[in-house]
């Protein structure tokens, strides 16, 4: 729990230590990093040294209270301010909420610090903390659970490193291979990602910032990291240029680079040297193997395809899906390829782009000759298993994703479908682990900071949730009325209702606002415009509102109607020739992080609700 405490080795951490990219003078009370100093009140700092020397130990609140206040009697409210202000001054120097996430509040237990600590005592060094391992799913659960748990705590960042790739410059005399350029930035954060104890952003985050005027540190501040990778491609022919070169964003200076002037042939063996060389100026290493190198106009084209999967507007999935099969046109073995065109036709399949029956065929058959080309492509079972996942065959999902986890427990993929699994079977505290780490690798992805927020919701943790989906709005101003209304929820749930109210009554009339607005009239105790709302949310019903309109009656303490609306929308999924699998996975997430139908929870028809066959039991 906390023994450790008073051990010769974890005694230099008084002195100070670093904390990831942030460094901590206790003596003086600063904490310094990307995003600036902070200076801790005296009791902030002794919470922050107990819990660093502890890290990725449960730290309980007695033994807080008896270290911080030996002869005093205080209350629960005191450590409660004390982390309040450690979470929010440890996000202002790190420049990011990640540094809020890595504080974990541990029902009736206490609080854990999960992140790399190190001594600055040269003399006596404090070797890393490593976090322990969290089984986040019963003995009886299937093996897969317990891989998932077991890469929930990685050690990511045990060096106290990280890195960002930016978007190279495409420096091609027509200005018109970005998606070129783009690609060697992608493949060097595929294989920077290799290694075991660096942090590496992911690429959505890092190509953010790709229209801005911003400096290295600025740059590293917004992204959390202590590195920056920049360079450009230029293209002439069958010549190829690549420069690169790693930034120490604390110092602003250049640790390394390199120009490489090769054949156009040659570029798979540029994108490995440049990784293979930043690792090395980082002190850490890659996994290696052997990897088939495919065609080049072959991965041209399946570069082209990833650009309109990952911007998905209007018919881009349909045209990633032309891209990828004229990649493989080319080269048939490309195993990257089929596992992406499998991607975008579970897309296709949820979305109604084309005939279901038909997308899932494809779907199957391209994530199959993905996994068969290449038995060592994590994102080829994951694909697999989102396929056995997509048709209601749960049991061979999971013993799948066991492959992808074995293969690569850091895949941005693979982790989003291991927080989606511990969600589904109500395990929110792992789930939530899993999207620290997403976050933590796409910081600047809206979209991740709005599902975070969510997760954090079902773990009654208001205030960070609150945190995330203002960091969301922060993000993409136009995300849209849907965020809003989320964060009216969170605010309706602390009983913030003037806060909550002007959120609401901004939102445009119908389903959503209507929603907000039946949650409010309740808290405030005003039945009759409760009533006239809940009548007409009724007469809305969608598979969304309904889902809606049953948190409704459950915040309100009407049992009956909540099951009724909720048993009646299952039926309804049910119904469906082919049974949407998908839709009743989607379905059984949103119950599980609804904090809304808790008090639902306690009625046996609750795990009737969540019950699937073939899923993992729960």
């Amino acid at each position: 729990m906390g023994e450790q405490a008073d051990t010769a080795s974890s005694q230099p951490l008084a002195r100070g230590f670093r904390l990831e990219a942030l460094r901590v003078d206790s003596a003086a009370g600063e904490v310094n990093g990307p995003g600036g100093r902070e200076n801790l009140d005296p009791k902030v700092m002794g919470v922050l040294v107990l819990l660093a020397q502890n890290a990725g130990h449960v730290v309980s609140r007695d033994e807080l209270h008896a270290k911080l206040w030996p002869h005093a009697v205080v209350t629960d409210d005191s450590l409660t301010r004390c982390i309040y202000e450690l979470r929010r001054q440890l996000s202002h120097a790190g420049g990011h909420e990640r540094y809020k996430a890595m504080l974990e509040t541990v029902p009736k237990r206490g609080y854990r610090l999960n992140a790399a600590i190190s001594s600055l005592v040269p003399e006596a060094p404090a070797a890393p903390a490593k976090p322990a391992t969290w089984p986040f799913l019963a003995a009886a659960a299937i093996v897969v659970v317990a891989a998932i748990a077991w890469f929930a705590l990685d050690g990511r960042d045990a060096s106290g490193n990280s890195v960002a790739v930016l978007p190279f410059e495409d420096l091609s005399s027509g200005h018109d291979q970005g998606h070129f350029s783009d690609g060697v930035s992608e493949e060097i954060i595929d294989r920077l990602n290799r290694s075991r104890d660096l942090r590496v952003i992911a690429r959505k985050s890092s190509f953010s910032l790709r229209d801005q005027v911003l400096s290295v540190p600025e740059i590293a501040a917004q992204l959390g990291v202590t590195h920056v990778v920049e360079g450009s491609v230029r293209t002439s022919g069958s010549q190829l240029r690549v420069t690169a070169r790693l930034v120490e964003a604390a110092s602003n200076s250049q640790l390394w680079s390199r120009t490489y002037d090769r054949q156009i042939g040659d570029l798979f063996a540029v994108q490995d040297e440049i990784a293979g060389e930043v690792a090395s100026a980082l002190n850490t290493s890659l996994a290696g193997r052997t990897e088939r190198v495919p065609v080049l106009a072959a991965h041209n084209l399946f570069l082209q395809g990833q650009f309109f999967y990952d911007r998905r507007g209007p018919g881009d999935i349909e045209r990633s899906v032309t891209y990828y099969k004229q990649a493989l046109a080319l080269d048939p073995a490309y195993a990257k390829a089929w596992a992406a065109l499998a991607g975008a036709y579970s897309l296709l399949a949820y979305a109604g782009g084309m005939p279901r029956e038909e997308a899932l065929e494809a779907q199957g058959e391209a994530a199959r000759k993905a996994v068969d080309l290449d038995p060592y492509l994590a994102t080829g079972y994951a694909r697999l298993s989102q396929y056995y996942w997509d048709i209601g065959d749960r049991s061979t999902g999971y013993r799948t994703f066991e492959r992808a986890i074995e293969l690569d427990p850091n895949d941005l993929l693979v982790l989003n479908f291991a927080a989606g699994i511990a969600m589904r079977n109500g395990e929110i505290d792992a789930a939530i682990r899993q999207y620290d780490q997403i976050v933590a690798r796409e910081p600047r992805s809206a979209a991740y900071h709005f599902n975070l927020g969510i997760y954090l919701q079902a773990a009654d943790r208001f205030q960070e949730a609150e945190a995330e989906l203002q960091r969301a709005r922060e993000l993409n101003p136009d995300f849209g009325p849907e965020l809003d209304l989320a964060i009216a929820r969170i605010l309706i749930l602390q009983k913030r209702l003037e806060e909550a109210r002007a959120l609401v009554e901004q939102l445009p009339e119908g389903e959503l606002r209507n929603h907000g607005l039946a949650l409010l009239y309740h808290s405030e105790g005003r039945k009759k415009e409760l009533d006239d709302v809940l009548e007409q949310l009724a007469a809305e019903s969608t598979a969304a509102v309904d889902i809606r309109l049953a948190e409704v009656y459950a915040f309100c303490g009407m049992t009956e109607q909540a099951f009724t609306t909720l048993q009646g929308l299952l039926e309804g999924i049910e119904r469906d020739e082919p049974a949407d699998a998908s839709q009743i996975w989607s379905w059984q997430v949103e119950l599980r992080v609804s904090p809304f139908l808790k008090p639902l929870h306690g009625d046996p028809r609750w795990k009737a609700l969540l019950y699937e066959p073939g899923a993992v039991s729960s």
